[in-house]
C-alpha cells in the first residue's frame, strides 16, 4: 500500500534570471510590480529546464523520506511526458497512475527569477479530471494544483475521505483560489490538513486582514483538522483548534524561491508520517524549505529526514513558539 498519493499537474519549469538591466521593479510594498520593456528583445539567463509541479514535488521529497509515493495526473503526448516519467522513476515515485491525453500539451511555466523571488507564467491542461476506477486505498492523498476541469476529481476525493484511514491533505492551486467554487470547499471540510499561504487563506476566507489569528480560526471553520498558513520570509503558522503555533525560517542563503511552499508541506506531512508531532512538522518543514531556496528549481534540494534532523540537531536554538 502506498503511505501517499499525489494528485495534480506535472509540468516542465524553464527557469530564467532576469537583472536590473532589463527589469524596472516598482518597490512599493506590500505589492512589487516586476516591468520589462513592451515590445523589446530581452536577453536573459535561462538556468534550467526541470519537472516540477506541487504533485511530482511533494512525492518524490516524501519518496527521500522513505515513503511510498505515487502521483495521479494527466500528461500529453510530448516530450515532457518520457522526461518526467524518467525523473520520477529514478526518485522511486510510482508512475502507474499518471495518464496519457492525446493532441494535448502538458502543463507548463516559465519562471522569472529577480533578486530571489519568483514570478510564474503557467498553462494547465484544460480537461475534467477524476479518479480511476480501481484507484488504491493509501494511507494519505495530497491534491496539489491543476487545471481547469477539477471538480468531479474534488468531488472523488471526498468520497475517497470517507474511507476509514484515508486521510487528505491539500494546496489548492492558483485556479482553485481564484474560482472559489463550491466544490472546493466541499473538499477543505474533509481535509486533515490544509496548506496555504496568508494571501491564499485572505481569499479563502474573503477576509481583508493581516491578522494570523483570525485567518487561522476562519480557516477551521470550513473544516479541516488542521491549518498551515505560510508566510514568506516572515515563517510559518500552525492551528489545531487550540493553540496557534509559529515557526520562524530556518537560516540560510536564498538563491531562488521555487518550491518553497512544496517542500515545506513535504517536511511537515514527513514528520509526521514518522510519527512525529505537528510541532515537529513545523520545524521539519522550516528546514527543508530552506534546503530547497538554495537550489534552482523545487526538487534539487529535498532532504532526507535523516539530514533533517541532523540539520535540527545542529541548531537546537531553532524551536516553535505557541502565541
Amino acid at each position: 500500500m502506498y503511505d501517499l498519493i499525489t494528485i495534480g499537474d506535472i509540468k516542465l519549469d524553464t527557469f530564467v534570471v532576469l537583472d536590473d538591466a532589463n527589469v524596472q521593479c516598482e518597490l512599493k510594498m506590500p505589492e512589487c510590480k516586476l516591468c520589462l520593456e513592451y515590445g523589446a528583445k530581452i536577453d536573459v539567463d535561462i538556468v534550467d529546464s526541470q519537472i516540477a509541479g506541487s504533485a511530482p514535488n511533494v512525492a518524490v521529497g516524501l519518496a527521500r523520506m522513505g515513503q511510498k509515493t505515487a502521483v495521479f495526473s494527466l500528461m500529453g503526448m510530448d516530450t515532457t511526458r518520457p522526461l518526467a516519467l524518467e525523473v520520477l522513476a529514478r526518485e522511486r515515485v510510482g508512475i502507474e497512475f499518471i495518464q496519457t491525453i492525446p493532441d494535448v500539451q502538458s502543463s507548463y511555466s516559465v519562471v522569472l527569477n529577480f533578486k530571489g523571488e519568483k514570478t510564474i507564467l503557467t498553462g494547465h491542461i484544460e480537461r475534467e479530471y477524476h479518479l480511476p476506477d480501481h484507484f488504491p486505498h493509501p494511507a494519505w492523498i495530497y491534491v496539489a494544483e491543476m487545471g481547469h476541469g477539477y471538480e468531479r476529481l474534488y468531488k472523488d476525493v471526498v468520497e475517497y475521505s470517507k474511507k476509514d484511514g484515508v486521510k487528505i491533505a491539500m494546496n489548492p492551486g492558483s485556479i482553485q483560489i481564484k474560482q472559489l467554487k463550491q466544490e472546493l470547499y466541499d473538499l477543505i471540510a474533509h481535509c486533515f490538513i490544509l496548506f496555504v499561504n496568508r494571501e491564499e487563506a485572505q481569499i479563502l476566507t474573503k477576509l481583508n486582514t493581516l491578522e494570523i489569528h483570525k485567518l487561522a480560526g476562519a480557516l477551521m471553520e470550513l473544516g479541516p483538522k488542521h491549518v498551515v498558513i505560510t508566510d514568506g520570509k516572515n515563517g510559518a503558522y500552525e492551528f489545531g483548534g487550540h493553540d496557534l503555533r509559529f515557526c520562524p525560517i530556518f537560516p540560510g542563503k536564498t538563491l531562488e524561491a521555487t518550491g518553497a511552499g512544496d517542500s515545506f508541506a513535504t517536511g511537515y506531512l514527513g514528520a509526521l508520517l514518522h510519527g512525529q508531532s505537528c510541532s515537529e512538522g513545523l520545524r521539519w518543514g522550516a528546514v527543508n524549505a530552506a534546503s530547497v531556496v538554495q537550489f534552482v528549481g523545487p526538487q534539487k534540494g529535498l532532504l532526507s529526514s535523516e539530514e533533517i534532523q541532523k540539520r535540527l540537531a545542529n541548531h537546537p536554538e531553532f524551536q516553535i513558539e505557541n502565541i
